[in-house]
């Protein structure tokens, strides 16, 4: 059966600040950030934040749910001028100083809301998994809680969850596996069976938690409670390495097949495969689904700079089946999610 276009209407974004309440060491690289924002507008999994790596070191740090966060953006925190005034220079203290002055993005890997009362606005802590490669995760990685940092979102399109779903096989590689986090509340939320593959290069590149009670992923791909983040959804999680250090030998694709292929007619025609992960995972998950004939969406994670259409720096070629002439879509504001069999790989 096919699936619509990814759609959400309505969406709203907006520039914020957040206080970091938590930056968590995870594995040998890495981190889960936690930011307290307050008013931060609705989002769905799949949908990202484009994140300054550096504290907003020129205010002091409040509750997020304070009223009294509405300070001007200091000068060096933005690219932004009066045309009256003249445009930075590249000796200025923004360009030359040791943060990143461009922008990164990250999924939200999770979400977790609090009303507003009498005497605080409603603020949302959202969590951010990212693994430390360059200057701007190592600024990440220096925050601490307390500090403020400057964050665009919620940007994008986030995955399509309609009720006939089932079951949702969620398939998460390296720093693809934080929108899945996200994606399986939601489907838990909605009644929506789901079981969860990840991948990693090796056990502790691994950004889960691992159940001891439940004992070790096995090296066969069998399902079982073993990961903390889906576990306490009931969801069941198989885990593979490329070394064979943990889980399956292999990569995540390897396990994907082996489940299609004990799937019924029926359920192949029912499940549908939500992907995250390097670009050449996605491009096999991609080729497993249309081998076994299963719906599949994927969350592409191109580079950019702007993450809302400006910069025009992570085009995609699209071309949707029974089209004739491929067109250049941009993972920012038409994706970052997308059918697989619309993308040209």
């Amino acid at each position: 059966m096919p699936i619509s276009p990814i759609q959400q209407t309505g969406a709203v974004r907006g520039h914020f600040f957040g206080t970091v309440t938590a930056n968590e060491w995870l594995c040998r690289e890495h981190y889960r950030l936690t930011v307290e924002v307050r008013d931060f507008p609705r989002s769905h999994p799949g949908q990202f934040a484009q994140i300054l790596c550096a504290p907003d070191a020129q205010t002091a740090a409040v509750p997020a749910d304070a009223k009294s966060l509405d300070s001007p953006v200091p000068p060096w925190t933005e690219l932004s001028w009066q045309p009256a005034q003249p445009p930075p220079h590249f000796h200025d203290r923004f360009f030359t100083g040791a943060a990143a002055y461009l922008r990164r993005p990250f999924s939200i890997a999770d979400r977790r809301d609090r009303g507003a009362t009498a005497t605080t606005t409603h603020v949302c802590e959202l969590d951010f998994i990212y693994r430390v490669i360059g200057k701007g995760t190592r600024g990440l990685e220096s925050m601490r809680p307390g500090q403020r940092l400057s964050l665009l979102g919620p940007l994008g399109r986030g995955f399509d969850v309609s009720p006939e779903i089932g079951p949702a096989i969620l398939v998460g590689g390296g720093v693809g596996i934080p929108p899945m986090i996200y994606l399986a509340k939601v489907l838990h939320e909605k009644k929506i069976a789901a079981m969860a593959l990840a991948g990693a290069q090796r056990r502790d590149l691994l950004p889960l938690k691992i159940s001891p009670g439940n004992g070790p992923p096995a090296p066969i791909p069998t399902p079982s409670l073993t990961v903390d983040e889906f576990a306490r959804y009931g969801f069941p999680s198989m885990i593979s390495t490329d070394d064979g250090s943990l889980g399956f030998k292999g990569y995540v694709t390897g396990m994907l097949e082996n489940i299609l292929t004990a799937f019924s007619t029926d359920q192949r025609k029912r499940a549908v495969i939500f992907c995250c992960g390097p670009t050449p995972m996605m491009r096999a998950t991609a080729a497993v689904a249309a081998k076994f004939a299963v719906r599949c969406q994927v969350s592409l994670e191109q580079p950019m700079a702007c993450g809302m259409g400006t910069c025009q720096s992570c085009i995609i070629k699209y071309q949707p089946p029974g089209q004739k002439q491929w067109v250049h879509k941009l993972t920012c504001t038409d994706g970052p999610v997308f059918r697989a069999e619309d993308i040209l790989w």
